[in-house]
Order: structure tokens, then C-alpha cells, then sequence
């Protein structure tokens, strides 16, 4: 269970870093389209495919990190009113359904890149492949199941307090 907490931990890592590094980047971009727009009258036309493929990414590495400690959109007024033995089971079956919500996000993302690596459809501005785009969906689908696993996993060994019981 250490091991792959580590793991855990070191993905975290690096999501928060290509977070900060996506964040620049859109910051960046959009600062700078719209500096050569208004002083050079020249728009960076590129900017919009970048800025919304890297928000992609951002919204789901985001999300990821939101599931890691359960912050992710759940409606707790019910399940906090529960009976201490029923809150388990109802976690479990949140988690579940979360991860096949989740599952159904990776196998659509990977069957939209799969066909778009066939078909070789290539972005309208920049030329490039659209799958690299389109990566970003399972991708942060992946991360999501692994941080979904994580929590559950953490809220069955640790209590209120967040001791090891």
C-alpha cells in the first residue's frame, strides 16, 4: 500500500506540474494574442486551437486531482445523514459508478483518437495531428480511475481523524 501511494503521490506531482506549466502557457498565449492584436494588428490565429486543447488537458488533470480527495461534485446531504455502517457501502458504490462514468470517458476518448490516428485528420491551423489533442481525454480519464482508487482506498483505511486504524 506504501508503494503505490508513492506512485500516487509522484503522479500527483506531476499533474500539478503540467497544471502550472498548461496554465503559463494559456496565460502566455492569450496575453500575447491579444498584445499583437491591439499594438501590431496582427492576430496569432494558432492561439485558439492551443488555448482550448491545453484547457482540455487542465479540466481533466484538474478533475483528477479533485477525485485524489474527494472533492470532486458529490452531494453529500444524504450520504452525511446515513448510519456510520451504511456510509461505506455508499462509497463504495459512488466510487463504482464514478469509475464507470470515468471508463466510458477513457474508451470514448481512445476510440476518437484510434480513428483520428486512421484517418489522419490534422488540426486547421497549426497542420497537426488531432489525436495528439484528443490524447488528453483518456489521458486525464486514466489519472481520474487511478485517483478514484486512491481515495477509496484511503477512506477504508483511515478514520475521521485520518489515522491508519
Amino acid at each position: 500500500m506504501k508503494m503505490y501511494k508513492k506512485l500516487m503521490d509522484a503522479l500527483a506531482m506531476l499533474e500539478k506540474l503540467v497544471l502550472a506549466v498548461s496554465t503559463l502557457l494559456i496565460l502566455v498565449l492569450t496575453v500575447g494574442n491579444v498584445f499583437s492584436r491591439k499594438v501590431i494588428h496582427q492576430s496569432w490565429s494558432f492561439t485558439e486551437e492551443l488555448v482550448v486543447a491545453v484547457f482540455v488537458l487542465i479540466t481533466l488533470l484538474a478533475a483528477a486531482l479533485a477525485c485524489r480527495k474527494g472533492e470532486l461534485v458529490n452531494l453529500t446531504l444524504l450520504t452525511d445523514r446515513l448510519p456510520q455502517s451504511l456510509q461505506k457501502p455508499v462509497l463504495l458504490l459512488n466510487t463504482v459508478l464514478c469509475m464507470v462514468f470515468t471508463a466510458v470517458l477513457f474508451k470514448f476518448g481512445l476510440d476518437k483518437v484510434l480513428t483520428q490516428m486512421a484517418n489522419g485528420k490534422r488540426t486547421f491551423v497549426l497542420n497537426w495531428p488531432e489525436w495528439i489533442f484528443w490524447s488528453f481525454v483518456p489521458i486525464g480519464a486514466v489519472c481520474m480511475i487511478l485517483h478514484f482508487i486512491e481515495f477509496y482506498l484511503d477512506s477504508m483505511t483511515n478514520d475521521k481523524e485520518g489515522n491508519e486504524q
